[in-house]
Order: C-alpha cells, then structure tokens, then sequence
C-alpha cells in the first residue's frame, strides 16, 4: 500500500522528482570535488577536511533544491497540474470551473487553447442536445407509431403514440405487442429488412390494448452501423382505423346511393357538361325509352331530340334551365312529351350535368281529355244561345223559300229584283248558319297545344261570337274596351277561345246569381272586356258585375274539381283546365274583386322578343299521334 502511494506520488509530482533530481546531481558534485582535492592536495586531510566541505555543501544545497523547487513549482508544476486538470474536466465533459493562467508564456497560451476547446465543445454540446432534444420530441410526438427492433425483434426503443396505444415494455416482441401473438408472424417485413437491407411497406390489422379492433399501414428501414452491417431495423405505423372504418361507410353509403339511383322512377342521366354525352343513366330509362342502360354509355343526350330542335336544347340543358313538355323519341321512334330537369354537380369528383326527365305523356293525353270534356260540357251549356243563333238564319230562309214556294204554286210573277233579294239573303244566312257551325266544330274539336302569334283580340271576338247571342237572351250586356293594333303573342287560338268561353260562362253565372230577375238595367248586368298593352305583356281582363270572389276561397279557385256552383251544374274544371291553358302558353291568370261589385280576371301574355311561332317541340306535333 505504501509503495503504491510512494510511487503515485513520485509519478505525479513534478517539483519532488525535480528536487531528487537537483539533490542528487548536487550530491554527486560535491562527492566529485572531495576527490579532485584529495587527488591533487596532498596535504589534504580527508576527515576534518571532508566534513567541513560536506557540512559547507550541505548549507549550500539545501537552500539551493528548496529554492529550484519552489522557482519550478511557481512557473512549471503548478500550470502544468492546473491545465492537466483543466483538461480532465474536457475529458469528462465539466464546465471549467478554473481561471486561466495569467502567464504570457507557452503555459499560459496552452491554457488560453483550452479554455476556447472548452468553449468551443460546450456550444457544440448546446447545439447536439438541442438536435437531440428536437429530434427525440419529433420522435415522441409524430402522429404515427414508432418502434425500433432487433434481429430477435424485440423492442429496444418506440415513442409516446407507441406507447400510449399498446402499453408495451422494452424487450418485447413485436409481434406480441402487435397482435398479441406468441409466434413471429408467417410474413414479417422487419425480418425482411434484416435480410436483405431494404425498406418494407405493408398493412395490418391487429387488437389495441382495449381490445378494440385497429387497422395499420406500415414501412420498415434498416439501422447500419459504421460498416454499414444491418444492427437494428425501424418500423414506423400510421394508424389508418379511422379512415379504413369511413372508407367502409363510405363504400356502403355509395352502395346506398347507387341502389337508390338506380331504383328512382323518373329516368336520370349523368352528362358530361361539355358535349352533353350520356356517361350513366339509372335502370328506369328502359321501361321509357327502350335502352339498356350499356347502350346509352357514350352517346349524346341530344339524340332524343329532332335534328332541328338539338342545339336549341343544348343550350338550355348547359344552362340548367327547366324545359317543360319537350319532345322525345325512344327506341321504337315513338314520340314522347317530357320535362326536362337540369342542374350541374359534382359526380365522382367530376363535374357533372344531373339531368332527370318525367314523362308526362300521359298526363297530357289525360289533361287533353279532360280539355275535350270541358268543351263538351260548355257546347252543352251553350246549346240554347246556339239554337237562338242558328234559329235566325233559319227562319229568314224559311220565310224567303215560303213567299217563293207561294209565287211558284199561284203562278205568280215575281220581279227579277225580289227575286234577287230573296236569293241574297238566304246566301247570306246560309253562309251565317254555316260559319256557326264550321265555328262550333272547330270549337269541338280536339286541338292540340300548338304555339304559335295570335292576337288576342281576334281570339277574344270569336268567343264573343259564339256566347254573344246566349247573353242577349238573359239580358247581359258585353262592353268592349280593346286596344287595336295589340302585338302578337304565341298561344293556342283553340284553347284560349276556350279560357276566354269559360271566364263568359262564369261571369254569366255570377251576375244571374247576383241580380236573377231583380234588375234589368244593363249597368247592372254587363261583362266588360278588356285588352291592352304593359309593361311588356298583352293584358287581358274579363270583368263582370255579379257576385264576386270569397276571400276564404280566392286562393282555390283555379284547383281541379273546385266549385261553388250546385251538383250537375259546374265540374269544378273550367277554371283549373284554363290556369293550364295559359300556363302552356307562358301566360298568367289570376282573380280579384272589383271595388263596385263582381269580380275580375286577369290574363298577362309576355310579348316575344323575336316573331318565332313557338317553343321547338311545342308547336308541331299533334299528341294524338301517341294514343
């Protein structure tokens, strides 16, 4: 033990070795000069004389050794231990905790290196733990899982989301942690990695802690060490559950969503916005049209129309404009009246035209009947105003055929001029009776919604004609307030002598009802008509004194089957068919009562910016063809 220390200390102290060093050469000098005077004096006395050189080099060597080594410790031992500590604590990595040598020789500069080494490691060591404390946070919280394992796969290190999602501890087994499994997997990319140096990708699907199923996908990559040998392998998850769940969902409810497409009654057609062209339909385009829907893939929409009307149309599809009662053409080439809803949308990330079509063939054909009927029951109601109108001409050509059959059984001359007379007016009264009745049959017959320019007041004067003789017989009196020269608009001449025979009847009614037999007075009893231009549209009024409009039922009167007239009296359809009549031809009506009693309806047609005859599809065909 005390040879160990005695050697630590003559290893580590420079200024004892030092002062051995000095003691012993001194020694040895003074040993040296003893002989050299013994040698060449003889008288020299070796004992007396020896000990009094011995004595004087002993005082003189003494304070010389102690002096050399205080000088070396100053200058030499105690810098040269300060910088051996200073460069201990670089060894350890301490903070120096020393002050710098105030010596302005080699030391002193050996010792000012230090201090800037030292400096120099501590801002390296700054920026390595800050990288570290940086890169071990993203390695905590990067939202996905972490793990680091090796050729045993076992888990050597994995970070916070690892951690909190399974509750693993260091040295298991991936496949433990994982899939709670006490086997390696069949196919392990880790063990891939480990083969052969490079990155897996792969998914899985495996249990939490709670559990509860979870869903991964994952990428491997190998760790290398200085010689590039595969030490340990990373493997990095992104817990993809949630979105495998949604995809799930969202798998189902396209499924739903296609189901009910498919399954829609109306046909519905996928277009593209541009062209036009047919990229899906539902299945209900086969029972209306006669196409698969295979079969409608890749063609154009605009095969449905006529050559003439396809650019027409095209325009207002692109537009998402409603087209109501355009004309189609199915498999078979039978035309087909439809409605025509578009709107622009987003179809499996494409944009997309949703077209839907309704087929109101049907309907229309029901509707027309329905219009036929009507006008058979308003000939029906108008069957005494008819007679009184055919009974003139009759009975003028009665009275003429007698005075002639007279002359001609008495041999009786008649004059060339008489003769002449009598001719004329029954030419003229059989021309009568026979425009009333081409007027009835024409009024009878099944017309069909053609569009074309009329002008309303010729329209409001042949229903005029044909009632005009029925009022007379109750007294009523038609006033007239037209405005000559009335632009044009597009209608039906048929149909909306018909609207304008039903606003008569009804006024005919009210002011019978009002009035009965209790006034005679034509202000009293009168239908006003009215036409005039504004603001755009061709205005025209039936107006009348009778007993107005209910407020309770002002808004149902233009509703199918609704009236107030008595059982065997009124359908409840006059009104109902006219609102569609007028509809059709892009006209309104509506109802208000007059301040003076009676009431007023009101009949708005836009005048069209260009002189066209109508709406292509609308004008055309007769829909009779279909039944």
């Amino acid at each position: 033990m005390g040879s160990m220390l005695l050697h630590r200390f003559f290893r580590h102290n420079l200024t004892t070795r030092l002062i051995i060093a000095l003691g012993g050469i001194l020694f040895l000098s003074m040993l040296l000069w003893i002989f050299v005077f013994a040698s060449f004096y003889p008288g020299f006395s070796l004992y007396p004389d020896l000990i009094r050189i011995f004595l004087i080099g002993i005082c003189i060597l003494i304070p010389a050794v102690i002096l050399s080594g205080m000088l070396f410790y100053k200058w030499i031992a105690d810098p040269v231990s300060r910088l051996s500590d200073i460069a201990g604590m670089l060894v350890d990595g301490n903070k120096i905790d020393q002050a710098p040598l105030n010596s302005k020789d080699e030391l002193g500069f050996l010792g000012e290196q230090l201090l800037r080494i030292e400096e120099t490691m501590a801002a390296r060591q700054r920026f390595l733990k800050k990288e570290y404390d940086e890169y071990q946070n993203l390695f905590d919280l990067v939202p996905c899982l972490i793990s680091v394992q090796d050729r045993n796969l076992r888990l050597i290190r994995y970070n916070k989301e690892f951690a909190e999602k399974f509750a693993p501890e260091p040295g298991d087994f991936c496949y433990s942690v994982y899939k709670g499994r006490t086997e390696k997997c069949e196919h392990c990319p880790v063990e891939k990695t480990f083969q052969d140096g490079q990155s897996h990708s792969f998914e899985e699907a495996g249990y939490n802690r709670d559990g509860e199923p979870i869903r991964w996908v994952a990428r491997t990559a190998p760790i290398r060490d200085k010689k590039g040998r595969v030490v340990a392998a990373v493997e990095m998850s992104l817990d993809v559950t949630l979105r495998h769940q949604l995809a799930e969902k969202l798998k189902a409810s396209e499924s739903r969503y296609q189901a009910i497409f498919s399954n829609i009654p109306n046909p519905v057609f996928v277009l593209d916005p541009k062209n036009l062209t047919i990229l899906d339909c539902n299945e209900s385009v086969g029972p209306v049209y006669g196409f698969s829907r295979e079969d409608l893939k890749g063609r154009s929409f605009l095969e449905f129309f006529e050559a003439g009307e396809r650019e027409h149309y095209a325009l207002k599809i692109k537009d998402g404009a409603f087209i109501h009662q355009a004309r189609h053409f199915n498999h078979e080439g039978r035309l087909l009246f439809v409605d025509i809803r578009a709107s622009h949308t987003l179809y499996s990330d494409w944009e997309v035209l949703l077209v839907t079509t309704s087929d109101i063939t049907q309907q229309l054909e029901t509707e027309q009947q329905l219009i036929q009927a009507s006008k058979m029951t308003t000939l029906g109601e108008m069957a005494t105003g008819i007679a009184h109108e055919l009974n003139q001409p009759l009975s003028v050509m009665k009275t003429a055929s007698s005075f002639m059959l007279k002359k001609f059984e008495t041999d009786q001359a008649v004059r060339p001029e008489v003769m002449a007379t009598m001719l004329e007016k029954i030419d003229a009264n059989v021309d009568r009776a026979t425009n009333i009745i081409q007027h009835m049959r024409a009024f009878a017959h099944k017309s069909d919604l053609d569009l074309s320019l009329v002008d309303i007041n010729d329209v409001l004067k042949m229903a005029s004609d044909i009632f005009v003789a029925q009022l007379k017989l109750r007294g009523i009196d038609v006033l007239w307030e037209i405005e000559e020269n009335l632009p044009r608009v597009r209608g039906n001449p048929s149909r909306l002598e018909q609207v304008f025979i039903n606003l008569l009847i009804n006024a005919r009614d009210a002011i019978e009802d009002r009035w009965g037999d209790k006034s005679t007075d034509s202000a009293n009893r009168s239908i006003t008509l009215t036409t005039r231009t504004e603001r755009g549209c061709v205005v025209a009024e039936v107006c009348d004194t009778g007993t107005g409009i209910p407020d309770a039922i002002m808004g149902k009167i233009f509703e199918p089957f609704f009236t107030t007239k008595t059982v065997g009296k009124g359908t409840g359809l006059g009104l109902s068919i006219s609102y569609g009549i007028i509809r059709d031809c892009g006209g309104t009506i509506a109802a208000a009562n007059r301040k003076s009693g009676g009431a007023c309806f009101r009949l708005d047609f836009p005048v069209p910016a260009d002189k066209g005859t109508g709406e292509p599809g609308q004008s055309q065909n007769n829909l009779a063809s279909t039944t």
